[in-house]
């Protein structure tokens, strides 16, 4: 499952407030759900500033969800919806993708006196933060709910699920698998939808490997977003660079690859043309100068007569027209996203396969 559509998983949850119910009790020092809504509800009647009618409506409602596998996790959520009006407007405007109202009102209430206002503020801004692809402000938000208000939030499988997305648009790619897996193993109960979700990133981080094209593709990402977000500091030229690099790489070693193909059949040709006369002797003469034209010196990367072969008025190699390359998320993405120079080194990238097999 890619990075945006565990994003698009996460928008379509806001819709529901109540996200499933996690096991009563957690593991390695996590505070288990009902210990931490026995302790809200007890804060809430012991808390004077609230009126009589809205402790009434709060008991209802944690009566009517207190067994519903479904709703008890988000019991807080909706206590605190009704105590705080402010709050329910904010995650309103959450659910309706107003990221600028909702983070500016979450933000404030995550200061809140209350711990559970605070942690679940806190939990809500951090979803609004991934959903706006500022996945470096969300981590210390996760980091919290783990911390020092693993006592006041109802979400702790989600915040782990959370983390590991984050994770993986981060580029962290190790720290994303640990805490993926851990979310698997403590939280059997979280909603079937995250749990594929977590499973079918796991399985895209174990075919990653570095200095290919899904690890272009990811370092494309994080650097779209980046810019996106208008930062250009080191981190965003840095991934730009090791962009370029492993693209001018990949493309050495299929030009090589194409050099000694070439060298290879052109040997054949002329073994099987001995002793044909003058015609064979010429026509294999020909081809080995023109293998000799291409190979000589070897392959250096980038170079003119590379550069030559992407001029769009010259003769095109019939990948060029092959689907796989329409339909390659890489390219399209290059294509319509990233500046002409990604765009031209992954056509050599391809035009080196396409002389290969025309070879």
């Amino acid at each position: 499952m890619s990075i945006r559509a565990c994003l698009t998983l996460l928008a379509a949850s806001l819709l529901v407030v109540g996200l499933g119910a996690l096991p009563a009790v957690a593991a390695q020092g996590r505070v288990g759900l009902d210990q931490v809504l026995d302790d809200f509800v007890s804060a809430v009647k012991a808390d004077e500033a609230i009126p009589a009618d809205k402790k009434k409506a709060a008991e209802a409602i944690v009566t009517s969800l207190r067994g519903d596998v479904d709703g008890k996790s988000s019991i807080i959520t909706e206590v605190l919806q009704v105590l705080h009006p402010e709050y329910k407007e904010a995650l309103a405007q959450l659910g309706e993708e107003n990221l600028g109202a909702a983070i500016a009102t979450l933000a404030k209430l995550r200061e809140a006196k209350s711990p559970y206002l605070a942690a679940d503020a806190s939990y809500f801004l951090s979803r609004a933060y991934l959903l706006d692809e500022r996945f470096e402000d969300a981590m210390p938000l996760l980091a919290d709910l783990q911390g020092k208000w693993n006592g006041q939030t109802g979400y702790g499988g989600e915040v782990l699920f959370l983390q590991g997305v984050a994770e993986v648009a981060l580029l962290r790619h190790q720290e994303a698998t640990q805490s993926l897996e851990q979310f698997l193993t403590l939280y059997p109960e979280a909603p079937e939808r995250m749990r594929v979700g977590a499973f079918r990133q796991l399985e895209q981080l174990k075919l990653y490997a570095e200095g290919t094209l899904s690890d272009v593709s990811l370092r494309m990402e994080f650097s779209r977003r980046k810019l996106a977000l208008e930062d250009t500091g080191d981190d965003t030229r840095g991934q730009q660079e090791k962009i370029v690099e492993i693209l001018a790489k990949l493309i050495k070693e299929a030009e090589e690859r194409e050099c000694n193909c070439k060298g290879g059949g052109s040997g054949q040709g002329q073994s099987k043309k001995q002793g044909k006369g003058g015609e064979g002797e010429s026509q294999a003469q020909g081809e080995g100068q023109g293998q000799g034209g291409s190979s000589g010196g070897g392959s250096k990367g980038i170079d003119t007569d590379t550069v030559k072969r992407l001029q769009r008025g010259g003769p095109r190699s019939p990948w060029s027209n092959l689907r796989d390359k329409e339909r390659d998320p890489v390219y399209s993405a290059i294509k319509e996203k990233f500046p002409a120079r990604y765009q031209q080194l992954i056509e050599q990238y391809y035009k080196s396969f396409g002389d290969d097999s025309e070879g």
